[in-house]
């Protein structure tokens, strides 16, 4: 016997009467394979059971029809959310959440939400197929947070990221036995990754900035099941002639295993974020498709969830009361504060040494302190606790100092900056980690601080701290290369009795002469020789350096020229800090450290060409920071 069709008007009569249960009106909704999208079912009126006019047939069993499901299942569960807090008797805590289709799989499906709101007042803002960038653009989630005083933020996002947009293929390698499952991912895929980590942490730091009190909640997933038909996972790998079952499946969770392991440390930086591990959470029979858990596999999700918003939300937020029907009133958005997480930094600038160590050389510059002042200002500006050493307070015991006092206060998600304007020097190689034997160096005012030396103290700092160093010299490209005393195509000569360096034209750069370089090393030898015994083994290679010494920071540096150039002093900026500050005006550059970089290189003439690079711990959120946030 056929099933009785219904009306347009008589389903929206069932879907505003909340006595009558999702899975009740499942039966009225279907899902069209051909058009979704992955965590993008598209959930649309069957026609079997609602009577659809032939006039709007296409508009409701397309986009418009998918979008009104969607709009459907949300306003069902605003009006739940609104009764359960409408008589002030719920005591619970008051959720915001907002996500994908394992937060919002209209009907079809009992999700995360579904679950979790048997428990608690739930403001659901999700939307089968939302993504972390619309999230980012659209933002709709902060004032309701301040509106309904919620005390706990829910987020699900990033699964479309992982299987690439449907894409996944590209991502893979072609089908080799000789291949462990972990190989068969290419370095793009880490891209994916790091895109999604990047846009958590930008959702992270809206809420922290606006509601600092707030708990916020993600998760990364379990792992899936390919299928054979199935159109993310299963055919993109056996386009790739990736077959075999366990195979895939191994894959398939290797994928999820590293999203889940880059949220998980990412969350660790943020004060209010717990980080919800699903892995072998969902049996592999309570798989809906390869994405989805069937109701039961949710179910064993949200119990999950359920643990970690109880511990979260203490205190638990005061309930908001009011008569139904009446519009809720915005409650008073808590006064924006600082960001929880440390940042210190240290502002060097030294306009001459002594002469008592660099052999009567007093190597003087014009415009270094004026470049720590500039630095120390966009530092305080950011929010950072600044010190600035300059010329004659810049010795090499209050720099180390300063850096080992920073390394001792900082934790993982802390930021420390460092910036460094003055002469690059060399001394010879210790521990054999040179190309060409010779270590690069700042010169401080009463004796120079080898790069090793740098290295080390960087591996004291605690895993996942950011460490910004902006280094104004030459011999700054990288801490392997040195810099070539010819300084590429450009003529160089010493002037006058002060042996410093400059082009043709008078203008100096930041580099202490290389025969001033070997003056100051033979009448300094004990020291240095004992500095560099003290660094490492001498018998030690850059890998073997990087083995005992590891550096679980993330270290990054934009210095003022590459290996083989020079930086140029100014009148009151160095070449690269002057450009650096144009380029950043006053806080009004919109970009990545990468973006930041590249325009600083195009306002640089052809001879003085800034680094990028990093060391130590890879940091996708760092990445993805506009530069010197905190």
């Amino acid at each position: 016997m056929a099933q009785k069709k219904i009306t347009i008007a008589e389903l929206n009569q069932k879907m505003s009467d909340l006595s009558v249960s999702d899975q009740e009106l499942a039966k009225y909704f279907t899902v069209d394979d051909a058009v979704s999208d992955p965590f993008a079912p598209a959930v649309t009126f069957d026609p079997k059971s609602v009577e659809i006019p032939a006039a709007r047939e296409a508009e409701l069993r397309g986009e418009a029809g998918i979008g009104l499901a969607n709009w459907l299942a949300r306003m069902r569960r605003r009006l739940a959310f609104e009764n359960r807090i409408g008589d002030g008797s719920y005591s619970g805590p008051v959720i915001v959440s907002e996500g994908d289709s394992w937060f919002q799989y209209p009907f079809v499906l009992k999700d995360v939400i579904d679950h979790l709101a048997q428990d608690f007042a739930v403001l659901s803002l999700g939307a089968a197929g939302d993504t972390l960038a619309n999230m980012i653009n659209e933002r709709e989630f902060l004032d309701p947070i301040g509106r309904y005083s919620a005390s706990v933020f829910l987020i699900s996002g990033g699964g479309n990221d992982l299987v690439a947009d449907g894409f996944l293929a590209e991502h893979l390698r072609e089908f080799d036995p000789a291949l462990a499952p972990a190989d068969y991912l290419l370095p793009s895929f880490g891209d994916l990754v790091a895109t999604a980590i990047q846009q958590y942490d930008k959702i992270f730091r809206m809420v922290e900035q606006a509601y600092p009190q707030v708990a916020i909640v993600c998760h990364g997933y379990d792992r899936p099941v390919p299928l054979n038909d199935g159109k993310w996972i299963g055919k993109p790998m056996a386009k790739r002639s990736i077959k075999d079952k366990a195979l895939q499946k191994a894959i398939a969770g290797l994928m999820i295993d590293r999203f889940n392991l880059e949220l998980s440390r990412l969350s660790g930086t943020f004060g209010q974020v717990s980080y919800v591990d699903c892995r072998a959470v969902v049996k592999d029979d309570r798989w809906h498709d390869e994405l989805h858990p069937v109701d039961a596999g949710y179910a064993d999700v949200a119990a999950r969830f359920k643990k970690v918003i109880q511990k979260a939300a203490k205190p638990k937020t005061a309930p908001v009361a009011r008569a139904k029907g009446k519009k809720a009133k915005a409650a008073r958005a808590p006064k924006t504060v600082a960001p929880v997480r440390t940042a210190l930094s240290l502002h060097i600038g030294i306009n001459e040494v002594s002469p008592d160590h660099y052999s009567g050389w007093r190597g003087e510059l014009a415009a270094c302190e004026f470049d720590s002042e500039d630095m120390q200002a966009i530092a305080d500006g950011r929010g950072f606790k600044s010190k600035r050493l300059i010329t004659a307070d810049a010795t090499r015991d209050a720099v180390v100092g300063e850096i080992k006092s920073a390394a001792s206060k900082l934790k993982a998600g802390d930021i420390f900056m460092v910036s460094y304007s003055g002469h690059g020097g060399q001394v010879p190689d210790f521990n054999s980690d040179e190309d060409d034997a010779l270590d690069e160096t700042w010169c401080l005012f009463d004796g120079q601080l080898i790069d090793d030396e740098l290295y080390a103290l960087w591996s004291t700092f605690a895993e996942d701290v950011r460490i910004l160093v902006i280094s104004d010299s030459c011999h700054s490209g990288s801490v392997i290369k040195a810099m070539s005393e010819a300084g590429g195509d450009t003529l160089m000569h010493d002037l006058d009795t002060d042996g410093y360096l400059a082009d043709l034209n008078g203008n100096r750069v930041r580099s202490m002469p290389m025969r001033q370089s070997a003056k100051v090393y033979r009448n300094n030898k004990p020291f240095y020789e004992k500095v560099g015994r003290s660094i490492i083994r001498a018998d030690s290679s850059l890998l073997a350096k990087e083995l005992v010494q590891p550096v679980a920071a993330t270290v990054r540096l934009l210095s003022g020229c590459q290996d083989n150039q020079y930086s140029y002093d100014g009148f009151d900026n160095g070449q690269f800090t002057g450009a650096l500050l144009a380029v950043w005006k006053d806080g009004q550059f919109d970009g990545d450290y990468a973006s930041f970089h590249k325009a600083i290189c195009d306002r640089m003439p052809m001879n003085q060409t800034p680094n990028h690079w990093v060391v130590g711990r890879s940091s996708p959120a760092f990445d993805g920071q506009s530069p010197f946030e905190v």
